[in-house]
C-alpha cells in the first residue's frame, strides 16, 4: 500500500526523521542523502519562520513539499520492489555498493532531485508561464541556501575520508573531479520547469520522461568514474571510514 504523503513542511520533516533513523539504525547508505536533505528542509523552514528570507512564504512551503514528497514517494516504491523514476533508480541501484563513495551518494541522490525532480515541483506549484516567472527570484534562494549547506557538508565529509581535503586544495571536488555543478542543475532544472508550464499538462509525461532519461544518464556517469576520476575516486576510497552508521550521523551534524 502507497503511503500517505506530508502535506505541510512540519510533515516532510517527521517522515525524513523517521527515514533517517531508520538509516542510522539498520546502517543503510540512503541515509547519506537523507540526512542532507533533512537539512536543506529544516534550514528552509527556519526561513519561513524567519519571514524575511522569501517573497511569498505559503508558496514556498507548497514548493517544499511536493519537492521533498517526489523523493519520498520514489523511495517508497523503490522499498515497494516498485520502480521509480530512472534518475532515482541509477542512484538506488549503487545503495550496496562499498565501492561508492559517501560524496558519490549524495551526488546520485542530488542528481535525481535536483536535475528532475526540482522542476515538476516548480511546475507544479506555478503552472503557467506567468506564475513560474513570480517564482523564480524565490527558486533562486531556496537553491542558494542548497548551495551554502553543500558546502558545509562538503568540509564536513572530510571526517568521513581525510583524504578528500587533500584533493579540494587542489580542485573543487563536485565540479571538477566528479563533473557536478549546482548551478547547472539549478539551470536544469528551471529549464524543465519553463518547458513544461510552456505546454498543455498532457504533454507533461513526455517532457519529464525526456529529462528522466538525460538525468539517469548524468547519474550513470557519476558512478563508476573512468580515467583519472576514477583513479583518484579510488585513492579517495581506500581511507574512506566504512562505519555506515558513523558516517550518516557526520552528514546529518
Amino acid at each position: 500500500m502507497a503511503i500517505t504523503l506530508p502535506t505541510t513542511i512540519d510533515e516532510a520533516l517527521i517522515r525524513l526523521n523517521v527515514l533517517l533513523d531508520d538509516a542510522v539504525r539498520d546502517g543503510a547508505r540512503i541515509g547519506y542523502f537523507v540526512a542532507l536533505y533533512e537539512r536543506v528542509t529544516s534550514n528552509v523552514r527556519r526561513a519561513l519562520v524567519a519571514g524575511n528570507v522569501f517573497d511569498d512564504g505559503p508558496r514556498m512551503e507548497r514548493l517544499d513539499v511536493v519537492f521533498a514528497n517526489r523523493f519520498i514517494e520514489a523511495w517508497d516504491q523503490h522499498v515497494r520492489g516498485e520502480r521509480p523514476s530512472e534518475s532515482w533508480s541509477v542512484a538506488f541501484s549503487v545503495l550496496d555498493d562499498p565501492g561508492v563513495l559517501v560524496v558519490q551518494h549524495l551526488m546520485l541522490g542530488m542528481n535525481a532531485h535536483i536535475n528532475l525532480d526540482l522542476g515538476i515541483a516548480a511546475a507544479t506549484v506555478a503552472p503557467t508561464p506567468d506564475a513560474l516567472a513570480a517564482l523564480r527570484a524565490d527558486f533562486m534562494r531556496i537553491n542558494d541556501l542548497l548551495a551554502r549547506l553543500v558546502r558545509v557538508v562538503e568540509g564536513e565529509l572530510v571526517q568521513i575520508c581525510p583524504r578528500l581535503q587533500r584533493v579540494a586544495d587542489v580542485v573543487t571536488v563536485e565540479e571538477r573531479l566528479f563533473g557536478f555543478g549546482l548551478n547547472a542543475s539549478r539551470d536544469v532544472a528551471w529549464k524543465l520547469a519553463q518547458d513544461l508550464v510552456a505546454g498543455p499538462h498532457d504533454r507533461w509525461p513526455v517532457l519529464i520522461a525526456a529529462r528522466d532519461r538525460l538525468s539517469a544518464a548524468a547519474g550513470r556517469a557519476l558512478y563508476p568514474l573512468q580515467g583519472a576520476a576514477g583513479v583518484a575516486a579510488r585513492w579517495i576510497l581506500e581511507q574512506e571510514s566504512k562505519d555506515i552508521k558513523l558516517n550518516i550521523q557526520i552528514v546529518a551534524e
